[in-house]
């Protein structure tokens, strides 16, 4: 009767973080797209992919600054290695100041220099939570910060115009350095503890690196060979596909600690994966009526939203089994998948782009998507017979 008093518990317990885990990240991402969203209007398609342009530069050379430490500090934490945090964030933090002077030694844009050190600040303090399962914690700072992010960007971008948009990102992410105080002082920056873990590390930072390069290279590609407009047009696109990960992304950050712990998330990343093939079908049916509702400016963007909401379906299924994989610190096989990822879509938009021009780019997103989780379906299969 205890043992299945302790069960029931257990469930619930589990049931809540999600539900905690879950609705924060929704009303996080709700209030980011909603700011997105009303930026393109605001902006119109030249600016709003200048803006996007420069964002890609800030999150390329942040991620480059991260060393990885997310993954690390996520899956060390919840494997109870808290020793491992002080040389890590140290590290990390320190990383993160040699980038953001290099970078505005290169393009001398400070925003984008402080949004380096922002980003840094704020992704090991949220990882930590998420690491130590702080549920709720993780809730507070994730809303709060893009309350901040939305009122300081527009605050800024009235008073200087679109680098205030930049600015004003950047600045909402240094509150959350309270998080990372209290570890410093108390750690002993044992730097030889990492000497083990450098492998996983590394693998890590890899990982980073590519997933952000596959997020972001086609901006940079797209700029050059379409222009600014175009560009517009297409992030707008990745908006609507963002909105469409944001419940695979829940379910992403709630399973990986679990699968870290060695806890049974299948059922779960099956429901998951059937829920983007309904969301790719209800996107794909319904934004041909309501886009030229909602921005009259972007209606070319429609067959380009319609294609990117099919990418949500393979990028699911690679999350799910990105999960298993980093759980077991086999993260070497995603530096191969991301490769694939990155290889194909960067070939691919060369190719469709030349011929089927922007259209063509969409299409090289969701062909890459597709190759990466074939290629982490096959190798499951051989590793997990």
């Amino acid at each position: 009767m205890i043992n299945l008093w302790q069960e029931i518990k257990k469930k619930f317990t589990r049931i809540q973080d999600l539900v905690s885990l879950g609705s924060s990240t929704i009303i996080a991402q709700v209030i980011l797209a909603g700011f997105w969203i009303y930026l393109a209007s605001l902006l119109g398609n030249v600016k709003y992919g200048e803006v996007n342009y420069f964002i890609s530069i800030a999150n390329i050379a942040s991620v480059i600054a991260f060393l990885g430490a997310g993954n690390v500090i996520l899956v060390y934490t919840a494997k109870k290695e808290t020793q491992l945090q002080g040389p890590i964030i140290l590290l990390t933090i320190i990383s993160g100041l040699i980038t953001s002077l290099v970078l505005f030694l290169i393009i001398q844009k400070i925003e984008i220099s402080i949004f380096v050190i922002g980003f840094v600040l704020f992704g090991l303090a949220i990882n930590e939570l998420l690491g130590i399962k702080y549920y709720k914690k993780y809730a507070k700072y994730l809303i709060s910060q893009r309350i901040l992010n939305v009122i300081l960007s527009l605050g800024f971008y009235f008073l200087i115009g679109i680098d205030g948009i930049i600015l004003g990102l950047a600045l909402s992410f240094f509150p959350y350095i309270i998080r990372l105080v209290p570890i410093l002082k108390k750690s002993k920056f044992e730097f030889s503890l990492l000497k083990p873990k450098i492998g996983f590390m590394s693998n890590s930072y890899i990982i980073d690196l590519t997933r952000t390069f596959s997020f972001y290279i086609d901006k940079l590609i797209i700029f050059p060979l379409f222009g600014f407009a175009e560009l517009g047009n297409y992030q707008l696109g990745i908006q609507f596909l963002t909105i469409l990960s944001i419940l695979p992304n829940i379910v992403f950050q709630y399973i990986l600690p679990h699968d870290a712990g060695g806890q049974s998330t299948s059922k779960l990343k099956l429901a998951t994966i059937l829920l983007s093939f309904a969301l790719a079908v209800v996107s794909i049916l319904l934004i041909p009526y309501a886009l030229p509702i909602i921005f009259p400016n972007f209606t070319q963007s429609i067959v380009l939203i319609q294609i990117l909401s099919i990418a949500i379906i393979p990028k699911t299924i690679s999350m799910m089994y990105m999960s298993k994989f980093l759980g077991s610190e086999k993260n070497r096989i995603i530096i191969f998948g991301s490769a694939i990822y990155i290889v194909t879509q960067i070939l691919g938009i060369m190719i469709l782009g030349e011929i089927y021009l922007i259209e063509g780019v969409a299409w090289a997103l969701v062909i890459a998507a597709v190759f990466e989780a074939i290629f982490l379906i096959i190798i499951n299969k051989l590793i997990y017979k």
